[in-house]
């Protein structure tokens, strides 16, 4: 039975699934070499990523992960990754330049510290790692538009970024994107405070609504001035937006998770997160088609909890697990079973959602 497998088994047959990653974690101290405990921190990570809502816990075991072992470089690669979901590029860079000291980094990283760097107004910073990037693949249009976001005389910045404005109302929606990006990008590093940045902005993502650095200097200016009702409207329309169920549901979930860490706000990622799983519902997603699915059942527990809306969680929790498969069928079916036992005292539909979980798992504590 390889580790995943061991792991999930562990928590099939655990109550508090949070206290068994734990549990885990202290027993992979003595499990072998460095390597070895590398490697198991890692799936245990990728694990810990499925079950508990705030994302420090996984990314805390992929750094360890790493610095226990430095060759496993997927391990601060998917650190990374993580801070990017996030909306952290400060983090991206930061954890890009320690994977680009590696032979073995990917070839288009040097591109994405690159742009990190350059969307967070560090221009200086950012023109090496584009250079090198540019180097390695000069065909590369998103690495060459970063170029030439640098290429200008700054004390005659506003005359460049009035010229592209213009230059973008002559081109197709593609180009026009393209060029608005970088009058964007000149506009955040000289003035990011002028309320011209957020019209550009908005303009270029009328054009494209998915252009990544976009949405990422469009979501800081509206955090930095803590506009959460006009953040949160910005993520709703991107996932009304979304060319399939299956995606919208994921960005439910991501933005889900981007409340919860980047922004620390418990009660707009637990909405989200209740959209993911009305959209997994709604459309008969097979199982699986949205991760973290215990991690979103487990905040929902806790904020629903607090407001005493514990018919809303088992509602909820009914609907959405046919839709579900392993672990996460099982957790959502025991959580919500205990639930309607011990909070609404509704009985048969405690039995109902308990059959489900004995029938899935029947060591489960709360079933045998």
């Amino acid at each position: 039975m390889d580790t995943r497998t061991l792991f999930r088994e562990r928590l099939r047959r655990s109550r508090d699934w949070a206290a068994a990653i734990d549990e885990l974690e202290k027993e992979l101290e003595q499990a072998g070499d460095k390597s070895e405990q590398s490697e198991q921190l890692y799936q245990l990570a990728e694990l810990t990523e499925e079950v508990i809502p705030e994302r420090e816990r996984a990314l805390g075991l992929y750094q360890r992960a790493w610095k226990l072992h430095p060759d496993n470089l997927k391990a601060l690669t998917r650190a990374r990754e993580v801070y990017g979901e996030l909306g952290r590029h400060e983090m991206v860079a930061k954890l890009g330049e320690m994977e680009l000291r590696s032979p073995a980094a990917a070839v288009d990283l040097a591109a994405i510290v690159g742009e990190a760097l350059l969307d967070s107004g560090q221009r200086d910073k950012a023109e090496p790692f584009l250079q090198s990037a540019l180097e390695k693949t000069p065909d590369a249009w998103r690495v060459k538009d970063a170029m030439a976001a640098l290429e200008y005389d700054p004390e005659f910045f506003e005359d460049e970024v009035e010229r592209l404005t213009g230059e973008a109302e002559k081109v197709d929606a593609a180009m026009g994107t393209r060029v608005l990006l970088r009058a964007a990008r000149i506009m955040r590093a000289e003035r990011p405070d002028d309320a011209r940045l957020e019209k550009l902005l908005e303009r270029l993502l009328d054009l494209n609504l998915d252009e990544p650095s976009g949405n990422l200097m469009y979501e800081a200016l509206l955090a930095r001035k803590e506009r959460w009702d006009d953040l949160e409207a910005h993520h709703e329309r991107r996932a009304l937006a979304a060319p399939d169920p299956a995606t919208r549901a994921a960005r439910y979930r991501d933005f889900a998770l981007e409340w919860i860490q980047r922004f620390k706000d418990r009660d707009r990622g637990a909405r989200f997160f209740v959209r993911a799983l009305h959209s997994v519902a709604a459309n008969g997603a097979a199982p699986g088609a949205v991760r973290s699915v215990v991690a979103a059942f487990t905040l929902l527990k806790q904020v629903q909890g607090d407001r005493g809306e514990w018919e809303t969680l088992v509602e909820l929790a009914e609907r959405v697990v046919d839709h579900l498969g392993g672990e996460e069928q099982l957790y959502v079916a025991l959580q919500a079973g205990m639930v309607a036992w011990k909070q609404l005292g509704d009985l048969d539909r405690a039995r109902r959602l308990l059959a489900l979980a004995r029938n899935l798992e029947p060591q489960a504590p709360d079933v045998v």
